[in-house]
């Protein structure tokens, strides 16, 4: 064992309990300094049930999921619906403007909960088709979405 006088074990005690402090108390607090708030088109504690858009819905029968009618061009439905329960959203900065109009539309139902969530995608007015606003409806914080992801999340097709 180290031999050390009285009064070195009591530096070293001292030392150690700051140390020990500075982990269970320091490190937490600046760990979340740096999370930020995740956005997202459902709550992460949330379970999907179905999403409705114009012409076509993604039901969850039993274990499986299902787009009814079945559209011309095939889609992986498990995969978009895990895009729906996954996808993180970008918040930006848009000016009001009234005279906006959607370009699609999806109501999100979640188990659970009786009032579906309403999702209004919006061509971006600064871009020629490579962005797209997301807006819940009722709400008036816009999200950025690629033209992909505006793709697959609302089944349109960017030919349009």
């Amino acid at each position: 064992m180290l031999k050390l006088s009285r009064r070195n074990w009591n530096n070293v005690l001292i030392f150690a309990v700051l140390v020990l402090m500075f982990a269970l108390y320091g490190i937490p607090q600046r760990l979340a300094q740096f999370n930020a708030p995740e956005h997202r088109l459902i709550p992460a504690d949330s379970e999907l049930l179905m999403v409705a858009f114009a012409n076509t819905r993604l039901i969850k029968a039993g274990p499986q999921w299902q787009l009814q009618p079945q559209r011309q061009k095939p889609v992986d439905a498990a995969q978009l619906a895990v895009a729906w329960q996954h996808s993180l959203l970008t918040p930006v900065e848009v000016p009001a403007d009234k005279s906006r109009v959607p370009v699609a539309q999806a109501s999100v139902q979640l188990v659970g909960q009786t009032a579906p969530l309403i999702w209004l995608l919006y061509p971006a007015a600064d871009t020629d088709g490579g962005q797209f606003l997301l807006q819940q409806a009722g709400q008036s914080q816009f999200y950025q979405l690629t033209a992909a992801q505006a793709a697959q999340l609302f089944l349109i097709d960017m030919a349009e």
